[in-house]
């Protein structure tokens, strides 16, 4: 990537400023959205106005401006009917696009930039030393709610699913492999999502209650923690025919968020290999061809903290039936640091008493990312 392209990407982050929170209304600073197409002035942030269908208005005379905007209605109307798999995150459409998350954006403009999808896969470790960390998954599916999800609502359609790091033994029986979607909570309740997939859509938005469902998988799986081969597992066209029901889709943009304890990809001092289907030095080379280039993938994760001597929960291995504390996890923090700036972010999983805003600047940084990754 370019440095031209890593400079205007910081700035465009660095415009968005934040969201309104509790009423699902996108409130966007910057004027990263002028000549996106708007129906009020609330679709163009507090910089700009909706005017005449385009935000801070279009040039020529209102006559050319109503022809463009048919033309264009038309148009992304047929592209959003017949998408094609190209592998990379497809444009932005208007009207007359029926979503796979509930309703139909006839008559709107949905989608940010060349973002109109999102898969946005959660990899959860619920090995045993997660056991004392079910707060901060709750905080975390909190602050993504109060964040990150109401503004969700503008794209055509989102999926939102959660794998662990094992397989999940909660699942259907025929679904207990690696890189399925939990379908479940931790004493096998179904949780109920609008669409009936074992995903979240944006049907389901704004249920917290379903996104804890599938937020806190609890701690009774196996202590071979496989992070990176899970997420393989779940892009995969076998496991997405099949267990996860189409929960990939290869015009959406990947946001990746992971939350563990321990690293992967190195045998640790029980005997643990972790993932080993691919070296660790290929994994982001693996998950951008997976998705057709790395800009079609962000990626973020809480984790131990990297200073053992700076820590709220230091890592003592071998303490327990699977470590007591965070690794600092030197291997998935270089796999997540392969991605350019503006495409990663890494918070920490150790805190004694977790709430939802203390997560809020991590969302914020992470919205605003993606919107700054989707505009270019």
């Amino acid at each position: 990537m370019s440095v031209t392209t890593r400079g205007r990407r910081s700035a465009l982050a660095g415009s968005i400023l934040g969201v309104a929170l509790g009423l699902g209304a996108a409130c966007f600073s910057g004027t990263f959205l002028a000549g996106q197409p708007c129906s009020s002035d609330a679709d163009c942030g507090p910089e700009l106005r909706c005017e005449e269908g385009r935000c801070g208005g279009a040039t020529g005379s209102a006559s050319d401006t109503a022809t463009s905007t048919s033309t264009s209605t038309s148009t992304s109307t047929s592209a959003g009917a017949t998408s094609s798999g190209s592998g990379s995150a497809s444009a932005g459409s208007t009207g007359g696009v029926t979503e796979s998350g509930g309703g139909s954006t006839t008559g709107e403009s949905c989608g940010f930039g060349r973002c109109r999808d999102l898969d946005l896969l959660f990899v959860i470790d619920n090995s045993p030393s997660m056991d004392d960390k079910d707060a901060v998954l709750v905080a975390i599916m909190f602050s993504l709610a109060d964040t990150i999800l109401p503004e969700l609502d503008k794209l055509c359609s989102v999926h939102m699913g959660i794998i662990t790091t094992d397989a999940y033994a909660q699942n259907p029986a025929d679904c207990q492999k690696l890189g399925a979607l939990v379908r479940v909570d931790s004493g096998g309740e179904l949780c109920p999502f609008a669409e009936g997939h074992p995903y979240a859509t944006k049907a389901d938005l704004a249920n917290i209650a379903n996104l804890v469902c599938i937020g806190t998988p609890g701690s009774n799986g196996d202590p071979d923690e496989q992070v990176f081969d899970a997420i393989v597992s779940t892009l995969g066209s076998q496991m997405n025919a099949g267990c996860n029901d189409g929960f990939i889709r290869p015009d959406a943009l990947l946001a990746v968020f992971v939350a563990t304890d321990e690293d992967d990809g190195d045998v640790d001092p029980q005997g643990h290999e972790g993932s080993t289907s691919i070296p660790p030095a290929l994994w982001h080379d693996a998950l951008s061809n997976l998705k057709g280039g790395e800009d079609n993938v962000y990626i973020a994760a809480l984790l131990g903290d990297p200073d053992p001597n700076q820590t709220a929960c230091p890592w003592m291995p071998l303490e327990g039936e699977d470590g007591v504390g965070a690794d600092p996890s030197p291997t998935l923090r270089g796999f997540i640091e392969a991605f350019p700036e503006g495409q990663r972010s890494i918070g920490s999983i150790c805190d004694p008493s977790p709430a939802p805003e203390k997560y809020t600047a991590q969302m914020e940084e992470i919205l605003a990312e993606v919107m700054a990754l989707c505009a270019e």
